[in-house]
């Protein structure tokens, strides 16, 4: 029996990386001596505790070529899937090789479609997570527009056949999956949820605990222009924001703060003592909100699927608020923090379990074998 287990997952963003890194530690709890190993252009950093040794870049992804945090950009996103599926014979035969060195009892996907395709020709079987497969997201962008309608019809049966070629899914809340993709498992919510108690949080943070304004996160990846970020505390002197860089905006007003993540504190961890954060309505941000009990104020993401069913779905699970993108480009906060800060609770709750649930279904998978 194979103790042995390789992740295949997306550089698109955090939240693929964010995720499985909690599914690979609720699995290293469960089993000790398996053999972890992950191939994702995602920083490694992500996946600690995790060796660095066991942790390779492979570019076997083309995920979602973006403007900015906020805009897709479809030409760019079409391009990437066409590169990426012209080199596919050298893609599956490099990675190929690399899972027979490995030698894994089975591969899991999160979520690159051309995991399929290298571990059928390994004769490995592979499994996705996810909450969403790239061909369902990137349908409506493509299929429906006369300028790349043709393009993307003779890229979407590969992206497919590397889905069919897997052996099911575990499917998380929030999205969609391949019709191909069988059979389908429902999971519970996979978040990261800090471990340290609030007091200690604040502590390390330098924040006193007997402030009374309401703590506003900064969650855009890759960080908003400082013009904004002033702006947005400058117009909400009521609230204390918290911005997770090394240091403060230039001219900054004193209600905002820089505080670095790192080994001693995460994004996690400044989650679960925010109020509110702000982000846009990607997976990861979304579940940490939710497990964190933490409000989310955020900005319409276009081009995005992911987002349709968020926006329909996750306020059942979480007090959220849109913000127009031109309040939000100028730093016009206050107003719809107040309000957020305002709402009810969610009038429901979700398991958010999931990486203990998926830990598992895979720890069983592999030691049942194919």
């Amino acid at each position: 029996m194979s103790k042995t287990i390789l992740f295949y997952v997306s550089g698109h963003g955090y939240g693929h990386a964010r995720r499985t890194a909690q599914i690979i530690k609720a699995l290293q709890g469960r089993r000790p001596d398996m053999d972890v190993h992950v191939r994702s252009t995602a920083p490694p950093r992500i996946f600690a505790p995790l060796p660095a040794e066991r942790i390779f870049p492979a570019q076997i992804d083309a995920g979602m070529a973006e403007d900015d945090a906020l805009t897709i950009n479809p030409a760019a996103t079409l391009l990437r899937l066409e590169e990426l599926i012209g080199r596919r014979e050298a893609v599956v035969a490099q990675e190929s090789a690399v899972v027979r060195a490995l030698r894994p009892g089975l591969i899991v996907a999160d979520v690159p479609f051309m995991a399929g395709h290298l571990a059928e020709a390994a004769g490995v079987p592979c499994i996705a997570i996810s909450n969403f497969t790239w061909d369902w997201i990137c349908e409506p962008l493509f299929a429906g527009n006369p300028r790349y309608a043709d393009r993307f019809a003779r890229v979407l049966p590969v992206i497919r056949d590397g889905y069919a070629k897997m052996h099911g899914a575990l499917q998380l809340p929030f999205g969609g999956l391949s019709e191909v993709l069988k059979p389908v498992v429902q999971a519970p919510l996979v978040a990261a949820r800090s471990r340290l108690e609030k007091a200690m949080i604040l502590s390390r943070a330098g924040l006193d605990p007997a402030e009374p304004r309401p703590r506003v996160l900064i969650g855009m990846r890759g960080g908003l222009p400082d013009s904004t970020v002033v702006a947005a505390a400058a117009d909400a002197g009521d609230f204390l924001f918290i911005s997770p860089e090394a240091t403060a905006p230039a001219g900054c007003p004193p209600n905002l703060r820089a505080i670095p993540t790192g080994p001693a504190l995460d994004f996690t961890d400044l989650v679960s003592i925010s109020h509110v954060v702000v982000s846009k309505l990607g997976y990861g941000t979304v579940a940490e909100c939710i497990a964190g009990g933490t409000r989310m104020l955020w900005p319409r993401r276009s081009g995005f699927r992911e987002d349709e069913v968020m926006v329909e779905q996750a306020p059942q699970y979480l007090p959220a608020f849109e913000i127009s993108l031109a309040d939000f480009r100028a730093g016009n906060w206050g107003r719809h923090l107040r309000e957020l800060v305002e709402l009810p609770p969610a009038p429901r709750q979700m398991r958010v379990d999931g990486a203990e649930f998926c830990a598992e279904i895979l720890d069983r998978r592999l030691s049942d074998g194919p």
